[in-house]
């Protein structure tokens, strides 16, 4: 069985004594088995405001639990990568989830249905030369 496990540590100095220290193995729906599968890790350097799909439920299996990490590899605090879900990024109908400045990075489960409704892109904030690095984890 494999085992993928993910962790995040989040301190702070603006309140005292808080302090975020969680972990979790990532599990198939409905059971304590590992998820086995990854899209592998992938960089994709874009230089164009255009949205484009990073994943969608042909990467998945529909219905079942699926993780997405994105990070944007840049160190710009003013240059960023839009996230969201829908059948293309730029159209009415998406959410957008947030954005993810340079160096920033997300963990989110991912629910792969047999419509493009839940997508995943990223569209770039300017022309300028950006990097995006994302891998699912899937069952």
């Amino acid at each position: 069985m494999a085992t993928i496990n993910a962790s995040v540590n989040i301190t702070t100095d603006i309140m005292s004594g808080v302090s975020i220290n969680k972990e979790m193995v990532m599990t198939k729906a409905g059971t304590t088995l590992g998820i086995e599968n990854t899209s592998g890790l992938s960089a994709k350097t874009v230089q164009s405001t255009t949205a484009f799909k990073l994943f969608g439920n042909a990467d998945a299996t529909t219905l079942k639990a699926s993780k997405v990490y994105i990070r944007n590899t840049g160190s710009s605090s003013t240059d960023f990568f839009y996230i969201g879900f829908g059948e293309d990024l730029d159209a009415a109908t998406v959410e957008t989830i947030g954005k993810l400045y340079g160096n920033d990075w997300m963990l989110i489960p991912w629910d792969a249905v047999a419509a493009t409704s839940h997508d995943i892109y990223a569209k770039a904030s300017t022309a300028e030369a950006m990097t995006l690095e994302f891998m699912a984890f899937i069952e």
